[in-house]
């Protein structure tokens, strides 16, 4: 349980630091209204912490069902990726005042910040799992 918590902190703590920096470069290339809700410090620290907590869960789910955790884990995880891509891509369509001025530019930085999060997940999870 310890060990996963602390995989939780390292992985939410390097998401939250890459995707913070490419939150700021966001709000000042991409475009958008100053604080564009997406890249401000509340919406980028609940998906930095979320996305290694529910990894995390997900993991622990798999191992306990799985003969090979580690492959089902990642083809999992691949799928929720792709997933949380309709996040960014709905803005396009979306009639809310709160994101009104989105960018393409912000849409796919939004992307690649869901990719730094998965990613960052993804390999302190598998790498913190070997003995």
């Amino acid at each position: 349980m310890l060990r996963a918590l602390l995989l939780i902190l390292v992985a939410g703590s390097l998401g939250f630091a890459i995707d913070f920096l490419i939150g700021s470069i966001g709000l000042r290339f991409a475009n958008v209204p100053k604080g564009f809700p997406p890249f401000t410090l509340l919406p980028i620290l609940s998906g930095a912490i979320g996305g290694p907590l529910l990894a995390t869960l997900a993991y622990a789910a798999i191992r306990s069902v799985s003969e090979r955790p580690d492959r089902t884990f990642l083809f999992v995880a691949i799928a929720a990726l792709a997933l949380s891509f309709a996040l960014p891509i709905r803005l396009s369509f979306t009639k809310s005042k709160r994101f009104a001025g989105v960018t393409p530019a912000a849409q796919m930085m939004l992307v690649l910040m869901h990719t730094v999060v998965a990613t960052v997940s993804v390999t302190t999870i598998l790498i913190g799992t070997k003995p």
